[in-house]
């Protein structure tokens, strides 16, 4: 069913007043190919004519079109543009790659606003380029990213995995078993992650749930449970070398759709993965985490090094650090005690 025309089929704006709030992001790519002409002003990686830096010009006018979408296309919402981000690259062939990237906290997303201003990038690199030839092809806009509504889109398939298959031994009893929100936490993380991923594993012993509520989940069976984490993560990645990962222990219990949309948000294909970093002593939550398909060769050449620590090895790595926030509260629960105490804060 349209959504931009009313019952009488007139045309309307899409009502979204009870929509929840949520970090949402889109990513858009625009490609244009220039002419041999253009190879004499090709300076590095910038043109430069008479009229200035071609592509610095293209990232100004394709941001103030992103903040002026609404303006433009009928039916748009005005929408607070909270980031707003350009690449623009340029290969041997002179094809030109534009990547607009635009976030926001709001009820409905940003699609347009990503395409708007690729778009309008590209136009500006033909504006000015035309003086020099007019050979100009504007090739294909297309939308590579966007989360936080009802369908995420990462460019691949993104999966989550509840690890679940640590010893407790402080906690005395599994503390994928235990209730915080009237569940066994395990099945509540699960859930949360249901929403945004294709498909969501529990990584565990073989046989590990069998009797429990847990057992009802698909699994991913940890080949190496004497490594510790890194075993269950290398072992999602041999399931599904080229999808995306969010890897979650289940010992988060303030876990909550919040923190699964950031790490969404801040999706970045170049990167091992995209982590929290740790509120007191700066280092990445590799438990909390969105791996991408660059962390399977990561890991397995620090396993091959005896390196079994997450934390270690991507305090080596390239990864996107973001902050914890409001609302995102990445404590865990070793003990009995912290149990009792955090209870009375749920």
């Amino acid at each position: 069913m349209l959504t931009h025309v009313d019952q009488k089929n007139n045309p309307t704006m899409v009502d979204v007043t009870s929509k929840k709030v949520s970090i949402r992001m889109a990513k858009a790519q625009s490609l244009v190919q220039l002419p041999i002409e253009m190879k004499p002003y090709l300076n590095g990686a910038e043109i430069f004519l008479k009229k200035g830096p071609v592509f610095q010009t293209a990232i100004i006018a394709g941001t103030m079109s992103v903040k002026r979408t609404h303006e433009m296309i009928p039916f748009c919402h005005q929408i607070p543009v909270e980031d707003c981000k350009f690449q623009i690259s340029i290969n041997d062939n002179l094809q030109v790659t534009i990547i607009c990237q635009v976030k926001t906290t709001f009820k409905t997303g940003v699609e347009m606003e990503a395409l708007h201003g690729a778009m309008t990038a590209a136009l500006t690199i033909y504006d000015m380029c035309k003086a020099v030839s007019h050979n100009i092809i504007i090739q294909e806009t297309k939308l590579l990213a966007k989360t936080g509504g009802k369908h995420t889109l990462l460019g691949r398939a993104t999966y989550g995995l509840v690890l679940t298959g640590g010893k407790s031994k402080r906690m005395k009893e599994d503390k994928a078993l235990i209730s915080y929100q009237g569940k066994p936490h395990a099945e509540h993380i699960h859930d949360v992650l249901s929403s945004y991923c294709d498909e969501v594993y529990l990584s565990a012993k073989p046989d590990q749930w069998k009797g429990t509520s847990l057992e009802k989940y698909k699994t991913i069976s940890d080949r190496l449970p004497e490594v510790g984490p890194i075993g269950g993560i290398l072992a999602a990645f041999e399931k599904a070398p080229e999808a995306n990962w969010i890897i979650v222990a289940c010992d988060l219990i303030y876990f909550n759709s919040k923190t699964i949309e950031k790490l969404l948000a801040n999706a970045n294909d170049d990167m091992v993965a995209i982590c929290y970093k740790n509120e007191e002593e700066g280092f990445p939550e590799a438990l909390c985490a969105l791996y991408t398909p660059k962390a399977f060769q990561v890991f397995q050449d620090a396993l091959k090094q005896d390196i079994k620590c997450p934390v270690k090895i991507l305090k080596t790595s390239a990864i996107e650090l973001i902050d914890q926030e409001e609302g995102i509260n990445l404590s865990n629960i070793n003990t009995k005690e912290e149990f009792l105490k955090a209870t009375c804060s749920l």
